[in-house]
């Protein structure tokens, strides 16, 4: 059942919120709307967790090399091809990735229908950073075999994980490969435990950042089901915790990580956004400045600016609308908050994450609720979050660009615009 939009908000778009956890090298092992019943609807969809983008890979040049291989006389071909692949698995190994890449992409030449040499050199190009002839290469390996649940795993990885790139179209393309997987996996007669478990938690880590946090927690319990120990699981179902409000729970998580692993940035980074929503400034402090000493490329302080100068930059996009859209903007609030009220993020079932940067509240422009829902619909304002937008970028000139992006995104729903329509008008 579809809603008048009540409520719209912006979720930043942004970079992985973890490590890189599934191992994919080795390949021979056994907008749409959510509305809920109130009306209100969840209005763009992104990372739910505010850590920064990682920036482009600059692609490192493939060099001119030959895999190390020497020929032998008489070899029939299928055994250099084994020999090829052995190799290139061994210099992937060894992070030797252009000797990787030229030893699968020898074998691809000798086996062209071989789906593990299509595979390796998709690896090896992505990890390279040649993230189109990486995509290509998947494509290949699956299109000789869609079915094969190390194949789909490798796939969904790329997607959801490797790719710089990431959109709500790639995030969906790893999710139904992860799914494809974890069901061709399952249906095995001797189902391989650590596949399964790799594949539920690439479901977890899409559904998280498609912001379907509910259904992230289900996949990450199911990756801990078959390996209980999983500690990129447990982040995820860290992850799915904090996005659905649940704070304490989510606490528990990312001290479990620490406990196993005390250098991870990543844990230590949502630990502190976890301590600030439970009022714990100093905890909170001291995590992020941890996760700034381990990973100093990734993690900055945010760019907090006092409410006077919020409002500035606020007045400055608002002075460059067209008179008949600022007529409209000036007859609603517009409010700069550090935080979201927890009623705003319960609006919706499940809640929206509670990093989102801004909210749209209230019917669009021209539409008057029914009066027997009047008392419901809530008064049209425009919130942005001032916290949160600090933690989204890196730089004071960044800042002021995400906050007239945010302010832009909402004044389209102000004026009755779907995420659909924002998304091709640039601002999803």
């Amino acid at each position: 059942m579809r809603w008048p939009v009540l409520v719209g908000v912006v979720l930043v778009a942004c970079g992985d919120h973890r490590p890189r956890t599934v191992d994919v090298r080795s390949v021979d092992d056994a907008g749409v709307p959510a509305s809920s019943p109130l009306g209100t609807t969840k209005a763009a969809v992104g990372a739910p967790i505010n850590l920064e983008p990682a920036q482009a890979a600059t692609p490192v040049p493939l060099p001119v090399i030959d895999c190390p291989l020497p020929a032998q006389a008489g070899e029939p071909e299928y055994r250099r091809v084994d020999r090829l692949l052995d190799v290139a698995n061994a210099s992937f190994d060894g992070e030797r990735l252009a000797e990787a890449w030229a030893c699968a992409d020898q074998a691809a030449d000798l086996a062209p229908q071989s789906v593990e040499a299509h595979h390796l050199r998709a690896a090896a190009l992505a990890a390279l950073g040649h993230e189109t002839e990486a995509q290509v290469a998947y494509a290949m390996s699956l299109a000789l075999d869609p079915e094969d649940p190390e194949t789909l795993r490798a796939a969904a990885d790329f997607y959801v994980n490797v790719k710089q790139e990431k959109g709500r179209d790639s995030l969906q393309v790893g999710l139904e490969l992860a799914r494809r997987g974890y069901a061709r996996a399952t249906a095995r007669r001797r189902g391989n435990t650590g596949l399964r478990a790799d594949l539920a938690l690439l479901e977890a880590q899409a559904l998280n950042d498609l912001g379907k946090s509910d259904e992230a927690l289900e996949r990450a319990d199911e990756a801990l089901r078959l390996t209980p120990a999983m500690m990129a699981a447990i982040h995820e179902r860290g992850v799915a915790m904090f996005n659905l409000s649940r704070f304490d729970a989510a606490r528990v998580e990312f001290t479990r990580v620490l406990g196993a692993l005390p250098d991870d940035p990543y844990a230590h980074q949502l630990l502190g956004r976890t301590y600030e929503w439970l009022g714990r400034a100093s905890d909170a402090d001291a995590h992020f400045r941890r996760a700034r000493e381990l990973a100093p490329d990734e993690f900055t302080a945010p760019v907090v600016i006092s409410v006077d100068e919020f409002r500035g930059e606020v007045d400055r996009v608002l002075a460059e609308l067209e008179p008949e859209r600022r007529a409209k903007v000036a007859s609603v609030s517009i409010e700069i908050v550090d935080l979201p009220a927890r009623v705003d993020l319960e609006a919706v079932d499940p809640p929206f994450p509670p990093t989102i940067l801004g909210l749209f509240r209230g019917l669009p422009h021209g539409m008057e609720p029914a009066a027997a829902r009047t008392a419901r619909t809530p008064l049209r304002a425009i919130v942005l979050y001032r916290l949160n937008l600090g933690h989204a970028v890196k730089t004071r000139t960044e800042l002021s660009e995400q906050i007239r992006r945010t302010l832009l995104h909402e004044i389209g729903h102000l004026e009755g615009l779907d995420e659909g329509d924002l998304r091709r008008r640039g601002l999803d």
